[in-house]
């Protein structure tokens, strides 16, 4: 068994060997420095396409899919998958694969920091994929913009920002 593709999105779903995202690659989470922890990131997916070797067709196989720090410590996801793969219909050397989508909204991670997404089978890492939870100062109370960030563009229609 192995992984075709792994990423992560901020939204995902898949049926019938096929998926749908929004906002592919959207890795890095931005969340005010203040946050209560654990934190929450708003909306986050994982995407995986699984294939199988030749000596696996029609067996019944397992996969953990899980969040870890760059510790390896626990990050509060771990799913055990089940799948089987069939003969590929055109392609005699290639099994069918199998897409996985997890989504998730409000998933807590512990801190702010580098996390992964990881993928494995028979003790084997099959897949790492990075996603970053990243401290950013918000506007004060009395209009300013903490430290290091630049003022945003006002709205010329006189409301909010852009």
């Amino acid at each position: 068994m192995r992984v075709d593709y792994a990423f992560v999105a901020e939204a995902a779903d898949s049926q019938g060997g096929l998926f749908s995202l929004v906002r592919g690659g959207a890795d890095i989470y931005f969340l005010p420095r203040g946050f209560p922890k654990p934190l929450h990131i708003p909306a986050i997916s994982f995407v995986v396409r699984m294939t199988g070797e030749q000596e696996e067709i029609g067996q019944q196989l397992k996969a953990t899919c899980r969040i870890v720090d760059t510790q390896g410590q626990p990050g509060g996801f771990n799913q055990e998958v089940e799948m089987r793969f069939d003969p590929h219909p055109i392609d005699p050397g290639r099994t069918t694969g199998n897409v996985i989508a997890f989504r998730f909204y409000g998933m807590q991670v512990p801190d702010f920091g580098t996390y992964f997404f990881e993928v494995q089978a028979n003790d084997l890492r099959l897949a790492q994929v990075p996603f970053w939870v990243v401290p950013v100062d918000v506007p004060e109370p009395d209009g300013g913009w903490g430290t290091g960030l630049p003022q945003p563009a006002q709205d010329d229609r006189g409301g909010g920002y852009l």
